[in-house]
């Protein structure tokens, strides 16, 4: 009885690790950018976990080596079927949303700029230059939008943010520049303007060229974080 409920408990303790992980992809970017290999750990130690089940509790039985070959072939599949399935996906998701390279892509694993078209995934860069992967199988059914950067049309946007007094003013412009130019949102070639205001006390105006008018917001943040100190 205690080697059922050990073997219960390492099931239960996998279990919850990886639905913790699910869970938490959402919110941790470095946890979402690596899903695939914890996907793929998850299966593995699954695997793994049956194996050892059937060698503990059936190894002195005749009907072992039997046992052990349709656990070989089920995990053949089920390795196979992780990567299959995502190819499949990636067919359905490339007719129904007819994807392209710098593309803007919105959803719930990502927002940022279409950098790859892979058979299985697809490779989005976001703020900070961080390049996501996600399997196609995850953005089917889920609302998204993909859309065309305009940056023939795009409009100038301007800020103007409070800087914190903590706030080392030392190249303060030059780190801006720095900052908004690895982030995804401006439009490549077009002049950052860095000002400070003389006649508004810590007030700093910030004006860039965005490939779409949606992503104000996140700039705005990202310069609120930026200033706060």
């Amino acid at each position: 009885m205690i080697n059922y409920l050990f073997f219960i408990g390492i099931a239960f303790v996998l279990f919850l690790t990886f639905r913790v992980l699910r869970f938490v992809s959402y919110r941790v970017t470095f946890v979402r950018r690596s899903y695939p290999f914890v996907v793929a750990i998850e299966l593995t130690l699954w695997i793994a976990f049956l194996f050892w089940v059937l060698h503990y509790f059936f190894r002195a039985k005749a009907y072992y080596n039997n046992l052990v070959l349709v656990l070989v072939v089920t995990s053949v599949i089920l390795l196979v079927w992780f990567y299959i399935k995502d190819v499949v996906a990636g067919f359905i998701f490339r007719i129904r949303h007819n994807p392209r390279v710098g593309q803007l892509i919105h959803s719930t694993e990502a927002v940022g700029i279409v950098k790859l078209l892979a058979p299985s995934q697809i490779f989005v860069e976001e703020e900070g230059r961080n390049i996501v992967r996600i399997p196609y199988s995850r953005l089917l059914g889920k609302s998204l939008s993909i859309d065309n950067p305009d940056t023939h049309s795009a409009s100038e946007a301007v800020f103007r943010l409070n800087v914190s007094t903590e706030v080392d003013r030392t190249n303060l412009d030059d780190k801006i520049r720095v900052s908004l130019l690895q982030s995804p949102w401006g439009v490549p070639g077009k002049p950052i303007r860095v000002t400070f205001l003389p006649e508004l006390e810590n007030t700093i105006e910030v004006s860039l060229h965005l490939i779409d008018k949606r992503y104000s917001e996140v700039v705005k943040e990202r310069l609120k974080l930026l200033l706060s100190g």
